[in-house]
């Protein structure tokens, strides 16, 4: 029989336990929908409600190329879409589509740690991800599908460096540049050659967490916070066309943080660009249990991950 240490079981106990929680936080993709974080269905369709708001999908997707005091840092997109009418008004553009968008942040970050600001650019850009024979609704990608590496290279640049001259509001400098400069190698990102479109511009500082008040919380892991940060409203027909333009439309989003003395997490700005999508199923009447079905999947790989590191520990003893 073989006998174990004890600093060997703890080790092999350690590495068990952290291969399995690790699974728990990790995305499957760069953006995904409803199925990551276990969104309920309402009939076949997903749905998500987070306090007061009803959305029919989500896109969540970790913040890319963040200094190491923000990793894990995420960000989620949520649409709700008022009931649709039978009626002759149906091509009038009076439907309200309202996106909201969300920070998430590990659970022991204060969020008085965050000052910066963030830029909604609500004008999609002119390329789509590529679908590979899906439906638009269930396509993803990252922002480096769509928009040319050297203009997301520039425009995080430029960011960056307002934040770091700014001797003034942050927020209200990087509106007032963003509006009146036009960035050639960004020439493609809306298709109104180096405009950068319509854009809202949010301060992260003073955010509040959002309650965890539903059975839907869309971000992994679940002991993360949420923060809403912006919500925007667009006003189109009740076509089926408008739903898809606007319900599944990619919304690049970039963060500056901008670090500051009182700061514990960044000592100098950095800036980021995500985009955000809501992804659902493309047929999600082929499993109407597939958001249950996934959650099992995710702990079951994990826990096997998690006996194959004991397997290999106790082969070494």
């Amino acid at each position: 029989m073989i006998q174990l240490k004890p600093s060997s079981l703890a080790l092999a106990l350690s590495l068990f336990i952290s291969s399995t929680l690790a699974e728990d936080g990790e995305l499957s993709s760069t953006l995904v929908g409803c199925d990551e974080v276990s969104c309920p269905k309402e009939g076949i369709n997903d749905r998500c409600t987070v306090e007061d708001n009803t959305f029919l999908g989500i896109g969540l997707s970790r913040i890319p190329d963040v200094p190491s005091s923000l990793t894990g840092f995420s960000l989620v997109k949520g649409v709700n879409v008022s009931a649709g009418m039978a009626g002759n008004d149906n091509d009038k553009p009076t439907r309200s589509f309202k996106s909201f968008y969300y920070l998430g942040t590990p659970s022991d970050v204060e969020t008085r740690d965050l000052p910066g600001c963030v830029v909604v650019f609500n004008d999609a850009p002119s390329k789509e991800f590529n679908q590979n024979g899906t439906d638009v609704r269930a396509a993803s990608g990252s922002c480096s599908d769509v928009i040319d590496k050297t203009c997301i290279k520039r425009l995080t640049e430029k960011a960056t460096e307002l934040a770091d001259e700014a001797d003034e509001n942050i927020c209200t400098r990087l509106e007032r540049e963003l509006e009146s400069t036009s960035l050639d190698e960004c020439n493609d990102f809306m298709g109104n050659g180096g405009n950068l479109g319509n854009f809202t511009v949010k301060s992260l500082g003073g955010l509040n967490a959002v309650k965890n008040s539903s059975d839907c919380w869309p971000i992994q892991p679940k002991s993360d916070q949420l923060m809403e940060i912006a919500s925007v409203t667009a006003l189109n027909d009740y076509t089926d066309t408008a739903l898809y333009d606007e319900a599944y439309k990619i919304t690049p989003v970039l963060t500056v943080f901008t670090g500051n003395d009182n700061s514990s997490l960044l000592d100098k700005p950095a800036s980021q660009l995500t985009c955000l999508k809501v992804v659902t199923e493309e047929d999600p009447s082929d499993d109407e249990n597939s958001s249950e079905n996934f959650a099992v999947t995710v702990k079951a790989s994990g826990f096997a991950a998690g006996i194959a590191v004991l397997a290999g520990i106790f082969a070494l003893l």
